[in-house]
């Protein structure tokens, strides 16, 4: 069974409740970015929050595939939330070691994937989940750096 597509207004309106949650502060620019990068997939339904555990879920648009054989199993969702005090020390450690890339275990730490299977997700995947990340949990305008 399919989800119902939103409209567009709905979609803006969900968002706008969800920033206001995060207290984010939607007359600046960034809440326009977030609402530009986050609409259709909120519009489609792939993308949820949940006040109760304050974490996003994401529908992939490609599953990722882990595992071999009879152990194969398919990823179809996403789940995004913040991650505690020591986890961003771990990524502070990634940022110092050029040999892993930071971008990877930004995305691991703030999803429940492992880093070879962030690897593996498809560029808009990346970009909602980044969206979500650097909009809602972060709060960073993507073209500043704090």
């Amino acid at each position: 069974m399919e989800k119902e597509k939103l409209t567009s207004d709905e979609a803006i309106k969900i968002l706008t409740e969800w920033a206001e949650y995060w207290e984010l502060d939607t007359e600046r620019g960034l809440f326009k970015d977030v609402i530009e990068e986050l609409r259709m997939p909120v519009k489609l339904q792939r993308l949820t929050f949940d006040i109760e555990t304050e974490s996003f879920k994401l529908q992939l648009i490609k599953p990722i595939k882990t595992g071999k054989g009879d152990g194969e199993k398919e990823v179809n969702f996403v789940t995004i939330k913040d991650c505690d005090l020591e986890s961003k020390r771990v990524l502070q450690r990634y940022k110092d070691n050029e040999a892993i890339d930071a971008a990877a275990a930004m995305m691991s730490k703030y999803t429940d994937l492992q880093t070879f299977q962030v690897t593996k997700l498809e560029s808009r995947d990346q970009s909602r989940i980044n969206a979500v990340v650097m909009g809602f949990i972060t709060q960073v305008e993507p073209d500043k750096k704090k």
